[in-house]
């Protein structure tokens, strides 16, 4: 599976919530909740079947997201901060009787930059994050009790875009996101 590039899409509604008070400086925290799918190029398609024993196709699965950032006033609607997200496929049909799980997960260092308003936490935003990332595979045969596992580390890369409705101390962003794990080893 060398050179794998596993690609998540990702609808994800955020809860922000501002930590700090300073005039100057704010910590923003947000947890998320969406959907998301594995997109497997073919040839990772091919070593994941080869390697499980059958054929499959990736089904949609729950996200879950936690980040914070630090936004200082002046600069201007961006903030810099962590991130860690999590899809967790539903089982999926494959052949031989089996059901399949995919999950991914990954630890960022994160960016967000509020385009039109310049002030972080309102309005149209992209965002985008470089770190770890884990993507896992599992085969249960149930008829023959039979379980096997395959997984890919690597580098993970995402972009998204996003917009942001404020309240008075919280706020709900939609965003859309697409992640690519880079394989390093498998």
């Amino acid at each position: 599976m060398k050179n794998n590039l596993i690609a998540i899409v990702a609808l994800i509604f955020i809860a922000n919530t501002t930590f700090g008070q300073s005039n100057k400086t704010r910590i923003y925290g947000e947890f998320g909740l969406g959907t998301g799918q594995a997109i497997i190029n073919s040839s990772s398609k091919a070593s994941l079947e080869t390697a499980l024993g059958g054929t499959f196709e990736p089904s949609i699965g729950n996200n879950l997201m936690m980040a914070f950032y630090i936004s200082p006033e002046n600069w201007k609607g961006l903030g810099i901060g962590s991130r860690i997200h999590g899809t967790f496929g539903s089982p999926t049909n494959g052949t031989n009787s089996s059901m399949y799980v995919f999950n991914y997960y990954n630890l960022a260092i994160a960016a967000k930059y509020f385009v039109l308003s310049r002030a972080f936490n309102k309005g149209l935003y992209v965002n985008g994050s470089f770190g770890f990332g884990q993507f896992t595979a599992k085969r249960l045969n149930e008829s023959t009790n039979d379980y096997q596992h395959q997984y890919a580390i690597g580098t993970s890369l995402v972009g998204g875009l996003g917009y942001t409705f404020p309240f008075k101390r919280t706020a709900l962003s939609v965003e859309v996101i697409y992640e690519m794990l880079i394989e390093t080893e498998q």
